[in-house]
This record gives C-alpha cells, sequence and structure tokens, in this order.
C-alpha cells in the first residue's frame, strides 16, 4: 500500500451471517456433449443463462437452478465467446464463418425453441490484419484471435501471428473499435479504429495469449 493511502474496512468479515454455503439444486441432466464441442458461447443479459452451440445445435442453462434447454438445431454465427452490448441490444463476437469479420445478432429466446437462429448483422470492414495485410499475409501465419469487450460498444481484438515456423517470432496485432448502427441500421464503426503492434518475446515458444478488461 503507498503512502497517504488509507485502509477501509466495512463491517466484520467473519460474521456468520454473511458465511456462504452450498446448497444442492435438483436440475435436469445436461446434454451429451463436452468442453471441446462448443463453438459458441455468450452470456444472457440476465447474468445467469449461458448459450452454447455446438456445430449443430444451441443449447442454454440457466445457472441459477442448473436447468437445461435445447433452443433449436442451429448454431450462434460466433466464434467462441461473443457479449452482450446494451447500446447496440446485440450479442457481439467474432464471426464464425467469415474469417476476420466482427458480427452481432438479438439476444436469443430463453423460453421457447425456434427453427431459425437469430439474424446476423456483418460489419462490412473486415478488421484482421487491418494495416498492411498483404505483408502480414507473406510473412507470417494467423493462429489465433480474441475479442474483448470494454464497455459502451467499444471492443477490443487481439490476433496472434506467428512470424516463425519454430514459434520464436510471433506479434501481437490489436485494434481497438467501437460500434454503432447507422441510420439504415447497418453495423459500422463509429470511429476509425486504432491499431498497433507488439513483438512477443522470443523466448517465448508458440505464444498463446488471453486478454481480457477490467
Amino acid at each position: 500500500m503507498a503512502l497517504g493511502e488509507k485502509l477501509l474496512v466495512v463491517g466484520n468479515l467473519w460474521d456468520p451471517e454473511l458465511d456462504y454455503f452450498w446448497n444442492i439444486i435438483p436440475s435436469s441432466p445436461p446434454p451429451p456433449l463436452c468442453g471441446i464441442d462448443i463453438v459458441a458461447y455468450a452470456l444472457h443479459p440476465d447474468g445467469r443463462t449461458i448459450f452454447m452451440s455446438t456445430a449443430s445445435a444451441t443449447h442454454s442453462v440457466d445457472t441459477s437452478n442448473g436447468s437445461w434447454k435445447e433452443l433449436g438445431d442451429w448454431v450462434l454465427p460466433f466464434k467462441g465467446q461473443a457479449y452482450f452490448d446494451d447500446n447496440l441490444d446485440a450479442w457481439v463476437g467474432i464471426h464464425g464463418k467469415e474469417d476476420g469479420y466482427i458480427c452481432c445478432c438479438p439476444v436469443a429466446s430463453r423460453s421457447r425453441t425456434t427453427r431459425r437462429p437469430p439474424d446476423c448483422r456483418m460489419l462490412n470492414e473486415k478488421l484482421f490484419l487491418r494495416n498492411s495485410e498483404k505483408t502480414w499475409r507473406k510473412k507470417g501465419r494467423h493462429m489465433k484471435a480474441t475479442l474483448t469487450y470494454m464497455g459502451y460498444s467499444r471492443f477490443c481484438l487481439v490476433e496472434n501471428i506467428l512470424r516463425r515456423a519454430d514459434g520464436l517470432d510471433s506479434v501481437l496485432h490489436v485494434t481497438l473499435f467501437t460500434l454503432k448502427y447507422d441510420g439504415m441500421g447497418e453495423l459500422r464503426n463509429k470511429v476509425h479504429p486504432c491499431t498497433r503492434s507488439y513483438a512477443v518475446s522470443k523466448n517465448t515458444r508458440l505464444f498463446s495469449h488471453a486478454a481480457f478488461w477490467m
């Protein structure tokens, strides 16, 4: 703690009334899948329901009671995790098929099944390898990309570019951008995206990043 800072203690941390305890809640059996089967997932705005898609179907689980539900034979349009943005009133993520593009879709219903996935809106501007794309393709291989939500329709896209086969030369390509809907309801960049590239230590073989926002 730095000089001049004050430590504030509120209440009694060992108050028995504040103790947590485990309780067993009856729940429906989960579908026959494991983590490697999940291709996309997103948290509902209610803060407790998680939607997850396999290659052929989408399920939800209510973490408050452990209840599972099969929503239909369709797949969320994302690759990996998507994030809810209240300004857009939609989930936002990396598109699962159009490599390098960002997309959004309305939040799926928790209570009913459907045969169709939510309508997807694609950002018309490709963000992957935004600067000097031809140079990056010649000098490196795209290894991994993650999207992180920063609040207020702001997002951070981090790409891991491997430039040598032995894994001793990789680069992080970081793009910050903000989304909005235009007058036609299409997904657009609110301001010009900001991009930077950072070299990774050559002592780190086959570097794989993890990005988060606090």
